[in-house]
């Protein structure tokens, strides 16, 4: 008897061993495994998705230290006083820009940005990208430079990937939402004062493509949709903060850096320079003002010794006309014009759907046609803390809170669809399409599919992207 009870023992060892050992770092990164099997209960899915770290895929990616995700808290104390709240943005936009860098960089760079290292401090990154960051640093897919968008010898479109982290007043406010896996809660969602963001943005270009990126930081990250490892170049890094002494405005200042190897400076964070400060779209500024009048952006500042290194590439400015866009973001946009976008539907949109194609076109788009006024009107908004879809939930400029709740309900749809109805704390909102998606579904699938682009400039996912 005892034989065959050390023999049942030994069998339920090897069986745990051999479950644990098939199961990846990132499966069990954040305190739980990533998978979730059907028929598990809606609430315990729900936690563990909240808590996996990433589900891509990681090719030779032996002995290499994987990305772990650091959950919001509430218990996290945000600070009483900030160091750039002493300083005038509109009077010394380059010194509040540094000093939104370097309160970023403080805590983060002696930790190599592995901010689950330090558990005292209030750092957190945002939950339900799990499908979307690659497993070695956690970073997401950014639009993709076009050739030539970064510098003359550029020939070929380039990858970028990046990495944002919140401090302790936005990750509160994060965990609030979240403080219940199974039910987000973004009515009335704002963040406090003080509130702030830092994004680090690594290109796949060489020095030999992009001569200033020389010396710059490099990371590994799994980037290949195989999980194929290659080395990426820290190029930008944004800023954004929480912060209301500006009347009427949309309550927040974005900020952008871009590495420059001929900065002098012992680490990589030394040589990265302010690009510009914006708190404002320009709503009025038309390509008729620009080109004809000589008008200029008046809600954001440009650094003019970057801008002239872009001044001459096809892109022509970094955003719209001279507002504030980074180096690797959209020409045609703005930093602000974009994340005014972030919002709640309330619902999720199930790509290829007719409710998806509804809101392309009910969400502002960015111009294709610069000269377009009404276009140009349209999507640079000044919205304050309203949304630019009326009847949705605005999400207070914050896409990683507006794209990590849209994950949530693509999920609870594909996987527990009869959660849907309980899962919200906003009204869902109706498409004029509604009616007609059943039908769509059912017996237009084949013609539907057929008008879809066989190709396109840049994915699908990317139309968002600034």
């Amino acid at each position: 008897m005892a034989m065959a009870n050390r023999a049942l023992l030994l069998s339920l060892v090897c069986m745990f061993l051999a479950v644990f050992l098939s199961t990846s770092p990132a499966q069990l990164a954040g305190g739980g495994r990533c998978e979730t099997p059907e028929g598990m209960p809606f609430t315990e899915a729900a936690r563990i998705k909240l808590e996996c770290s990433s589900t891509r895929p990681l090719k030779d990616g032996t002995n290499k230290r994987e990305f772990v995700i650091k959950l919001p808290s509430l218990h996290q104390e945000p600070e009483r006083k900030y160091p750039w709240q002493e300083i005038n943005p509109l009077k010394d936009p380059s010194v509040f820009l540094k000093s939104l860098l370097a309160y970023g960089i403080k805590d983060n760079q002696k930790i190599d940005w592995r901010i689950e290292d330090d558990q005292s401090n209030g750092w957190c990154h945002a939950p339900w990208f799990q499908d979307a960051r690659e497993r070695l640093r956690g970073m997401t897919s950014e639009r993709r430079s076009r050739a030539r968008e970064l510098h003359v010898l550029q020939a070929e479109w380039r990858l970028n990937w990046a990495v944002g982290i919140y401090n302790a007043a936005a990750c509160r406010r994060l965990a609030e939402v979240w403080q219940d896996p199974a039910f987000p809660k973004t009515k009335d969602f704002a963040f406090p004062d003080g509130a702030y963001a830092i994004k680090l943005l690594f290109t796949q270009a060489t020095p030999s493509e992009v001569p200033y990126l020389a010396g710059s930081l490099e990371w590994e990250a799994a980037i290949g949709d195989a999980g194929e490892v290659a080395t990426m170049r820290l190029l930008q890094v944004d800023v954004a903060v929480k912060d209301s002494r500006i009347p009427g405005s949309s309550g927040w200042f974005f900020g952008t850096f871009i590495y420059d190897a001929g900065i002098p400076g012992n680490t990589p964070y030394e040589r990265l320079a302010p690009v510009g400060l914006t708190w404002g779209s320009d709503p009025t500024l038309t390509a008729f003002q620009y080109e004809q009048m000589g008008k200029v952006a008046t809600e954001s500042w440009v650094n003019p010794e970057v801008a002239e290194k872009f001044f001459h590439l096809p892109r022509h400015n970094l955003g719209l006309f001279g507002r504030l866009n980074g180096p690797v973001d959209n020409p045609k946009s703005s930093c602000i014009a974009c994340h005014g976008q972030a919002l709640d539907w309330g619902r999720a949109i199930p790509r290829g759907s007719l409710a998806a194609r509804s809101a392309l076109i009910i969400l502002p788009a960015i111009p294709q046609d610069a000269s377009n006024d009404g276009q140009i009107g349209r999507y640079f908004m000044n919205l304050g803390s309203s949304s630019s879809v009326q009847g949705t939930q605005p999400l207070d400029y914050s896409l990683q809170v507006a794209k990590g709740i849209e994950n949530f309900r693509a999920w609870v749809k594909a996987d527990y669809e009869s959660m849907i109805g309980s899962t919200t704390d906003v009204p869902m909102f109706v498409f004029p399409t509604d009616p007609f998606e059943a039908l769509s579904l059912t017996q237009s699938e084949p013609s539907i599919r057929a008008a879809q682009p066989s190709a396109r400039t840049e994915p699908a996912e990317e139309v968002f992207k600034r």
